[in-house]
């Protein structure tokens, strides 16, 4: 993955701009402070028309928003950069607000709703300044070809990558193809598994000792998180289900290891058994996970941790042959 350098514009930011591809906007970034990001309907500076999101600025120790020139949001973040290590942030633009969080806190440490109606942005750009430099990696890498400003967007192409992996997981013939992703990527026509505690989560599955264990992505983490060994296990590559041909699944009813007709095989055990795609409602949001048929449950990952479940849903393909 590549990394970008920026250079010290002093306090006339010079933003180096790239394309939404997604409602999050996901990097990582090593600077000693004054981080900047901007939000633009377009690649053109315009203080009037831009939101300006700033992290360790302000000698290092604050973070704030800004638009139309004015600060609109500052608070004390101390040591939130570091010119040692990388730092991992998202930015969020949905429903008319924008968040900004850390990799890894499903909460945001700052966050925005405009009262005059939330600019259509289509643009982000990054700098640095005030004698500091930085140095920049996007997962969206792969994005930048491509001129859709989808909030999922990726060519369907991208699922054949599996063929070149060494260790392949299970691959069904159709309708559905595991599509390998990182850094909360998504294909194509991804699987929802229904609404989680922050949002929609999605249908995924990650290497793990040994085999390929089912879990839930969560696109505020930017990661897939497995249930395995009494823990909620955070995979930060993975594997996203795609529905390539918009067949009809559905979730069907499920207990103590059994599985209905037409239910889509979704793993491997460490131990080589065939898992199934499930989920259940903890605490009234949907978790999904692996129903492993030998232990008669479902296995989810909730709240850092593994929770078992004899009654569960099974994600199923409706009158198309499933076989694997």
């Amino acid at each position: 993955m590549s990394v970008y350098h920026t250079e010290d514009t002093g306090e006339c930011r010079k933003y180096n701009f790239r394309r939404i591809h997604t409602t999050t906007i996901r990097f990582q970034v090593r600077a000693a402070h004054d981080v900047a990001i901007c939000l633009s309907p377009d690649d053109e500076e315009d203080p009037e028309d831009l939101y300006e999101i700033f992290i360790g600025c302000w000698e290092g120790g604050e973070s704030g928003i800004r638009r139309k020139t004015q600060d609109i949001c500052r608070i004390e973040t101390p040591d939130i950069l570091s010119d040692e290590e990388f730092r991992s942030f998202w930015i969020k633009i949905q429903h008319g607000i924008i968040k900004v969080g850390r990799s890894g806190q499903k909460h945001p440490f700052m966050s925005y709703s405009d009262p005059e109606a939330l600019l259509h942005v289509t643009w982000y750009g990054y700098s640095t300044g005030w004698g500091a430099e930085g140095e920049w990696i996007f997962p969206d890498d792969d994005d930048t070809s491509s001129s859709s400003s989808s909030a999922m967007s990726s060519s369907d192409s991208e699922a054949e990558d599996i063929n070149n992996l060494e260790d392949r997981p299970i691959q069904y013939k159709r309708p559905a193809r595991w599509v390998p992703a990182k850094g909360g990527y998504f294909p194509h026509r991804p699987v929802s598994g229904g609404e989680g505690p922050d949002g929609e989560v999605y249908v995924g599955m990650a290497h793990h000792e040994g085999g390929y264990i089912l879990g839930m992505v969560v696109p505020d983490h930017g990661c897939c998180y497995i249930p395995f060994g009494g823990d909620a296990i955070p995979k930060d590559e993975y594997f996203v289900l795609s529905n390539p041909e918009s067949v009809t699944l559905s979730w069907e009813p499920g207990s103590k290891g059994k599985v209905p007709p037409g239910a889509l095989q979704g793993g491997i055990s460490e131990d080589g058994e065939r898992l199934f795609i499930g989920r259940v409602s903890v605490d009234g949001v949907v978790s999904v996970g692996k129903v492993h048929p030998s232990h008669e449950t479902c296995y989810v990952p909730y709240g850092g941790s593994e929770h078992s479940h004899k009654d569960y849903e099974v994600l199923c393909v409706q009158n198309v042959p499933c076989k694997v």
